[in-house]
């Protein structure tokens, strides 16, 4: 199996400062330098021909510039305010071959790097990005359909689905492979808890005691399935998919509860039938298990395999959804990843000062996942560019983010085909979501383009 390499970049501000000008009355325009260059790997050689992107997080405004000699990007006439920045650049081997003076093992190399929430002021005029290296998967998470459909005539979010793609060219077998919702902070409001991009500081949460590594080696997960199978007994073909219901059902067609009620589709042609799903989501048996009723919308199809259910919250203390329940406003980020054991170390928020397990509270814990086992990342983005959410995961699995323009609309994010190749589409991959995914209808195991 060929592996692909990306390089991303980890990136620090040269300045920072703890307000933001951009609103002040008059404010006049600076001058703006990102300098860019590779890590001590590439001994910290300026990073020429880079393109380089400024977008202001509170106008959209976005302003590009490609970096000279000297791998310094330097745009003029930037107004004060506050700035998400992210450079990409894909080289061929032959580029990489001339900028670096030896062949990649790969027929391309794809550069990433990303600073968020970063104030430009007369206080702030620099910035700095590093490139680094890390491994890309040949599972990509190629479609998720968080949004719903519409509340009175679809199905809701009870047809929501994630869908996983094989981009190699040989058979990968989807037994025992993890899928892990990651979460973070559900605002962009500050707290004295965070860091500077306005994520969780989670060395600060409450047992932590691995310092900043808390943040840069780790994503935290509110739940976890797995992919049941004894190692071969799921395969997918090269340019094949699985798809992963919330709900195995037609939701196309009428339904009835397990209270008994009907559901109504008003328009089936809001929604979609997902009664061929390869796996599905069921939480039934497990709710039984630590004495809660299943939910009601949780319908069982026994024709669709279950997932196994890796991690709901600390035992006791246990996840408060009822069903896989992806945020229809687009608030939390999606991973792949295998290992031996999940044995990892959870921990709540660190804005929680104690651990409370009264019969009305308890307190919500998230599984420690290290980012060095993650095969695939995607981060989703809040359907409102003025409510936009800290990253939650590393520029190293996803350097930028997608997102649907409004919640049950039918919606998805879906990956771009980059290629074909004898006939199989190869889905364009370079840990940068923002480039590599489009808003679609909904459509399982279908094609962006």
């Amino acid at each position: 199996m060929k592996n692909k390499f990306l390089i991303a970049l980890s990136a620090f501000a040269l300045f920072s400062c703890s307000e933001d000008d951009f609103s002040q009355a008059g404010a006049q325009p600076i001058d703006y330098k990102v300098s860019v260059t590779y890590d001590e790997t590439f001994d910290n050689l300026a990073a020429k021909n880079i393109t380089v992107k400024l977008k202001n997080t509170n106008t959209s405004d976005e302003y590009t510039m490609a970096t000279d000699a000297q791998g310094n990007a330097n745009f003029g006439s930037i107004l004060p305010g506050t700035y998400d920045i992210n450079a990409t650049v894909t080289l061929s081997a032959a580029e990489f071959n001339a900028t670096f003076g030896y062949a990649p093992e790969t027929e391309e190399v794809v550069f990433n790097a990303n600073l968020n929430q970063i104030v430009v002021n007369t206080n702030n005029t620099m910035s700095s990005l590093t490139l680094k290296t890390a491994r890309l998967g040949d599972l990509v998470i190629k479609q998720i359909y968080y949004g719903g459909s519409h509340a009175q005539q679809g199905a809701s979010f009870r047809d929501q689905f994630i869908e996983i793609f094989n981009n190699s060219n040989e058979v990968i077998y989807a037994d025992g492979l993890y899928v892990a919702q990651v979460m973070g902070k559900q605002n962009n409001t500050s707290h004295p808890k965070t860091q500077s991009n306005g994520q969780w500081d989670w060395s600060q949460s409450l047992g932590m005691t691995i310092g900043n590594k808390a943040n840069t080696d780790y994503v935290y997960a509110d739940y976890v399935f797995q992919i049941p199978g004894n190692g071969t007994q799921y395969p997918i073909q090269p340019g094949e998919s699985i798809v992963i219901a919330q709900s195995a059902q037609n939701h196309k067609a009428p339904l009835v509860d397990l209270t008994g009620e009907p559901i109504s589709i008003q328009n089936p042609d809001l929604t979609i039938d997902l009664s061929t799903a390869d796996f599905e989501a069921y939480l039934g048996n497990f709710r039984i298990s630590i004495e809660e009723e299943p939910y009601k919308y949780d319908l069982a199809n026994p024709a669709v395999p279950d997932l196994l259910i890796g991690y709901w919250g600390r035992e006791g203390y246990w996840n408060g959804n009822k069903d896989f329940l992806m945020d229809n406003l687009g608030r939390d980020s999606y991973v792949i990843f295998r290992t031996e054991t999940l044995d990892y170390k959870d921990f709540p928020t660190p804005d929680v000062t104690e651990i409370v397990n009264t019969g009305n509270s308890q307190t919500k814990f998230n599984l420690q996942i290290p980012v060095s086992i993650i095969i695939d990342g995607v981060e989703t983005q809040h359907a409102n560019t003025s409510s936009a959410l800290p990253q939650r995961l590393p520029s190293t699995i996803d350097n930028t983010s997608t997102k649907i323009t409004a919640p049950f609309t039918s919606k998805s994010v879906m990956r771009k085909t980059k290629t074909t190749a004898n006939g199989r589409k190869i889905l364009q991959d370079t840990n940068n979501s923002a480039a590599d995914f489009v808003e679609v209808t909904a459509n399982p195991k279908g094609f962006a383009n």
